[in-house]
């Protein structure tokens, strides 16, 4: 097979995985495709997209041995579209193998932040709202429950995320207008927030298949201070690939900054 047609053959490989993709990523979008199926659909389009890097590969290794570019526009746009589109498939495939099969994260597993107002945008099919920090999770060759899973895999979210508020009179107040600002930071659509309860509720949607975690921000007194709380999770899917930790991190990174 010569340079150019290797570069070719790369490039239609490429081509039609990009639009198994698309139409994975669509289906999931619109309504037409579960994530589960969404996801199965994935598997061809991951599988061509890595015999298309494997043939710019081949490509690249020709033409730098005989130090001719014939097919380079084929070859380069492979090359590196195929770095690009697989990227996201291979991460998650990576999450998956090394998360904990959890949809449901807290800061606090004995009195979880509730939802209130985020009820109300559930419909047939959702999660159960109501935290159950008994249910029986396998992972690492270990049954557990959710709180064990969570105080053993996620202990660093997990600590007290409390303080004084120096020279204020109402620390949950402080607190509250401080979260509330850290939470329109992230980017998430803040949904309801309620001063007085000292709760801010928000949703956040991934960028490919648009998986929505509901999320739920508390600001309780803790001895003379306040301490906030966050609870975050999906809504439909039951397996979140380290989703909701991951929102609890990047909430509580901006706390810290």
């Amino acid at each position: 097979m010569s340079q150019p047609v290797t570069a070719r053959f790369g490039f239609a490989a490429f081509i039609l995985a990009a639009l198994i993709a698309a139409v994975a990523v669509a289906g999931v979008r619109l309504g037409w495709l579960a994530y589960a199926q969404g996801w199965q659909l994935m598997v061809p389009a991951v599988a061509l997209e890595l015999g298309a890097l494997a043939f710019s590969l081949l490509w690249l290794g020709r033409a730098l041995k005989a130090n001719d570019g014939a097919g380079r526009g084929f070859g380069l746009t492979v090359l590196l579209g195929s770095l690009l589109l697989l990227y996201p498939p291979l991460t998650t495939v990576f999450n998956r193998l090394t998360s904990p099969p959890i949809h449901d994260v807290t800061t606090d597993t004995e009195n979880p932040p509730r939802f209130v107002a985020l009820l109300k945008q559930r419909g047939p099919g959702s999660n159960l709202p109501a935290y159950d920090g008994h249910a029986i999770v396998s992972f690492q060759g270990k049954t557990v429950t959710l709180d064990e899973v969570l105080h053993d895999h996620y202990r660093d979210i997990l600590k007290p995320h409390a303080g004084f508020a120096v020279g204020s009179s109402d620390p949950i107040a402080t607190f509250f207008r401080r979260d509330l600002a850290a939470a329109r930071k992230t980017g998430w659509t803040i949904v309801d927030f309620n001063a007085q309860e000292g709760r801010i509720e928000a949703t956040h949607t991934s960028f490919w298949f648009g998986r929505v975690s509901d999320i739920v921000i508390m600001i309780r007194r803790s001895g003379a201070g306040a301490r906030t709380d966050l609870r975050s999770q999906s809504r439909e899917d039951k397996i979140d690939d380290g989703f909701n930790a991951a929102n609890a991190k990047y909430f509580f990174s901006f706390l810290a900054s």
